[in-house]
């Protein structure tokens, strides 16, 4: 038998570890797999994937339609429809999980998750901020009647991009954070929008006389010269923010439904060559990149007028001149445009002109929980980087009168981005799965109990990867329960009776603004003889691990991959949840 020293460690420490009870871990045992079977949009890829929201006339989607309804054409030309798949709009039926001991957490859900998942994003960089509150009321009234299996996260727009929550079928948490003014989700001034004052001061400046013509004409160019400037400037800090964001969501699998409320939209997300001549030379490349980011992490944009109804400025205090009024139409009705060209763009769906963001938010999630999958291999293999649109119909036999939402094109990657792509050195294959509020993956089920202890700086050599960890610590220690059916534990062809396997597992601690503080992976082996599969079997794969966090750590991230199945499953907790021991608590 050949030496196994980490499968050694994992038995000889099964007496400091914990024991979930048989139903417990029976549930974690039994968990399906997520993720798995679905393809992935890459824009270098030979297979382009496309989801597709139909609704009747009622506006409410339609279900039952199969793969030879649907018609998919790119640049005008029929394309094979090679993988089909509709998401079911029927709700996922709560779980009554098994009580766990306390700090003890499984990354076995509750619920079974949709196929897609929201994000919340609140935009105070291009909406006043009164309109703000009005959209933070509607948020918490929705999110206090969440349906089961509903995974959002929360994200702000400001003068950058702001991490709040990750993504949570948890509506407590969502509420706790809208409700926490120090979270950053809280209302706040833009400095790039025009304020009240200076509304005012406009409307002074023209009523002044004929003897002050010229200093009246000198203020409006400064006061249009200065709107110009911070225009330009939040139409470079959104596409900035939008590049993030998609950045993030490429490691999320399935649909990702990105609902904006704004009140004013500066920029469209998606090049498309009819847009050219309308969009600003300096920003065609960034929109161009940008929406190359979206396609490829497979983003839906779900604009919100954050204002609710449009308001008769007719009856404003100012009591604006009848040029104003029309300047008023023009810039809302422009607004509305590019809403619509965002959302018919990425596959979305734009909402405007209604007080109601509660029922807004749940025809977005109907919306955008519903829809069906389809993908084909491009007639068309040139890595020219030229822009390829789609289009999508349902058979002449088909009923009339459906309306379809869906990306409406994307750039295809050049050579040179391809040979690029090709040289990168392999990544850790676990690691896009441990970004911060990355929705669970349970293709691996397990269970883990975290315990801490005070550990004073200085005591004793650190846990983690991270050597510039300053300051006092708290040490975790970690044990995991790693359900034997998400491993791959094949025969050992010059041991029989002996399983060969291997995993990596990691842990990383995130502050509150997502931003990693210290880290650890190790490779485990999970070379075991026949006894100790046996057991592994029955009571899963028990494994230890310890982690210092500063005092800004907010939450813990674990994760375990298997290298042969290449499976993961990851968990993230709040490490305010994880209560000390009973010898540490103050009296």
């Amino acid at each position: 038998m050949p030496n196994r020293p980490l499968l050694s460690l994992w038995f000889a420490i099964l007496p400091g570890c914990f024991v979930l009870s048989a139903t417990a871990l029976a549930q974690i045992q039994a968990a399906q797999p997520d993720d798995a079977g679905r393809p992935v949009f890459k824009t270098n890829a030979r297979t382009v994937v496309v989801d597709v929201v139909v609704t009747g006339k009622n506006g409410r989607p339609v279900e039952g339609l199969r793969r030879e309804d649907f018609l998919a054409e790119e640049d005008r030309k029929p394309q094979a429809i090679s993988y089909f798949e509709e998401h079911s709009v029927a709700p996922p039926a709560p779980v009554e999980l098994p009580k766990l001991p306390p700090n003890v957490f499984t990354n076995v859900p509750p619920a079974p998750p949709t196929d897609s998942v929201t994000v919340l994003l609140l935009d105070s960089l291009n909406t006043p901020i009164e309109d703000q509150s009005f959209v933070r009321a509607q948020m918490l009234k929705y999110l206090k009647a969440l349906p089961p299996g509903r995974r959002m996260a929360i994200f702000a727009l400001g003068m950058r991009l702001r991490y709040i929550q990750g993504f949570t079928d948890d509506a407590s948490l969502l509420i706790a954070v809208l409700e926490n003014k120090k979270s950053g989700a809280s209302p706040q001034r833009s400095p790039l929008l025009r304020s009240p004052d200076d509304m005012a001061a406009e409307a002074q400046a023209s009523d002044l006389g004929a003897e002050h013509a010229a200093a009246a004409a000198a203020f409006q160019q400064f006061q249009g010269e200065q709107a110009d400037f911070q225009f330009g400037q939040r139409v470079g800090l959104t596409l900035e923010a939008f590049q993030q964001l998609a950045n993030y969501l490429a490691g999320v699998p399935g649909r990702k439904n990105v609902v904006w409320f704004s009140t004013a939209f500066p920029v469209v997300v998606s090049p498309s060559p009819d847009m050219n001549d309308a969009m600003p030379r300096d920003y065609q490349d960034t929109v161009k990149k940008t929406d190359d980011l979206f396609a490829a992490a497979d983003v839906a944009v779900y604009p919100i007028a954050a204002g609710g109804l449009a308001p008769d400025a007719t009856y404003g205090a100012s009591r604006q001149g009848p040029s104003s009024l029309l300047g008023d139409s023009i810039r809302r009705n422009a607004n509305f445009a590019t809403m619509d060209e965002i959302a018919r763009d990425t596959g979305g769906e734009a909402i405007y002109n209604t007080n109601g963001l509660n029922e807004a938010l749940a025809k977005v999630d109907e919306h955008g929980s519903h829809f069906y999958t389809i993908a084909y291999t491009p007639t068309n293999a040139a890595a020219d980087g030229r822009y390829r649109k789609i289009e999508v119909k349902l058979a002449p036999s088909v009923a009339a009168g459906y309306k379809l939402a869906y990306r409406r094109g994307y750039y295809a990657a050049s050579a040179k981005v391809i040979q690029a792509r090709a040289s990168r050195p392999p990544a850790d294959p676990l690691h896009p799965s441990m970004g911060p509020g990355i929705p669970a993956s349970t293709q691996i089920p397990f269970a883990l109990r975290v315990q801490r202890a005070a550990n004073p700086a200085g005591s004793g050599p650190s846990a983690g990867g991270n050597a510039k960890l300053k300051g006092p610590t708290t040490r975790y220690t970690v044990d995991f329960v790693i359900a034997a059916r998400g491993l791959r534990l094949d025969p050992d062809p010059a041991h029989p009776g002996d399983r060969l396997g291997g995993a990596e597992a990691a842990m990383v601690l995130y502050d509150r603004e997502g931003a990693p503080v210290n880290w650890l992976e190790k490779v485990v082996d999970l070379g075991m003889n026949a006894t100790q599969y046996a057991d592994v079997q029955a009571n899963g794969v028990h494994l230890r691990l310890e982690i210092d966090a500063p005092k800004e750590a907010a939450t813990l991230r674990a994760g375990v991959y298997d290298i042969h199945s290449q499976l993961a499953g990851t968990l993230e907790i709040p490490l305010s949840a994880v209560t000390a021991p009973a010898s540490t608590k103050s009296p």
